[in-house]
């Protein structure tokens, strides 16, 4: 059984007198975005060969206030969604013990009464509508993998049956500076069921690299001169951004070397395997044979 927890803005207010009821995005409603192009001459449209992008989806959040502080409780309620700017998802498996935390930013369209409410009716109640600008969830810590030279296993879908020692172990956080957590076994998605958004790729002395997607059939490109003084370059995949730096932690920017991203297909979008589950990246360098450290946040629906 999955129990779950809302916080709106970082805020939970649940108590014995107010209690909520929030939609869902699990398994949510396949909305894309599809561009298509008429030809002169030809029937039908042109679709792009790119994987779908998705529309930012709603989830609808019902609250009910009882007692004598009802309307109080629900004042504080109506100030939260207009002042919010994220929502927080908590999910505990009770049979397994499990637990994860994942948050979006969150944009609240609406927020009206339910009923007739006055200060003396004892009860309070209200529906909000919050849009997800970020489409999917995302993981509070941050996750760093350390791929070979051509690439590997970013994260993988599940792990169906114990390792070898009886048990399977991962870093709640960043390695060797957060505890790490020890499963017999994990379902499938738990660690992460959505296209990764927030990959950020550490190389050493490359001069181009280009970084594919086997799932959606993406890629991203880098090619440049390099300073032997900036020995790390990062490149930010979502946005396309990359740099140089002295410091092997600059995961948040350096020297600017943008101009020489691009991309053969469509920009890289790094989607799970449709039957493992598990997400992959190829790499080919130029110049340089180091190991690959990458830094994401896990992603849900």
């Amino acid at each position: 059984m999955i129990q779950l927890q809302y916080l709106i803005g970082g805020q939970s207010i649940m108590s014995d007198d107010f209690r909520l009821m929030i939609g869902t995005t699990f398994l949510p409603t396949i909305s894309p975005r599809v561009d298509s192009v008429t030809v002169s001459g030809r029937s039908g449209v042109l679709m792009p060969a790119a994987p779908m992008v998705f529309d930012a989806p709603e989830i609808t959040v019902k609250a009910f206030a009882k007692g004598d502080s009802a309307v109080m409780l629900m004042r504080r309620f109506y100030r939260l969604c207009s002042q919010a700017s994220t929502l927080t998802r908590v999910e505990r498996d009770t049979a397994t013990g499990l637990s994860r935390r994942m948050v979006t930013r969150a944009v609240c369209t609406s927020c009206e009464p339910d009923g007739d409410d006055n200060p003396w009716s004892g009860t309070s109640m209200a529906t909000a509508v919050f849009r997800l600008p970020d489409v999917y969830w995302r993981g509070v810590q941050w996750q760093e993998v350390t791929l070979a030279a051509s690439g590997g296993r970013l994260l993988p879908g599940g792990v169906p049956n114990p390792s070898g020692k009886g048990y399977w172990t991962r870093w709640t956080g960043l390695p060797n500076a957060s505890p790490s957590m020890l499963f017999d076994t994990l379902p499938d998605g738990w660690l992460s069921d959505a296209p990764i958004t927030t990959l950020v790729l550490r190389f050493g002395a490359a001069t181009g690299v280009t970084i594919s997607d086997p799932a959606s059939g993406t890629n991203l490109v880098w090619g440049g001169k390099r300073d032997a003084s900036r020995p790390y370059l990062f490149i930010d995949v979502a946005n396309r951004k990359a740099w140089t730096s002295s410091d092997s932690a600059a995961w948040s920017g350096g020297t600017d070397e943008t101009g020489g991203i691009d991309w053969t297909t469509e920009p890289l979008q790094v989607w799970p395997d449709i039957s493992s589950g598990d997400y992959r990246i190829t790499i080919k360098q130029t110049g340089g044979t180091d190991k690959v450290t990458c830094r994401f946040l896990q992603s849900w629906e």
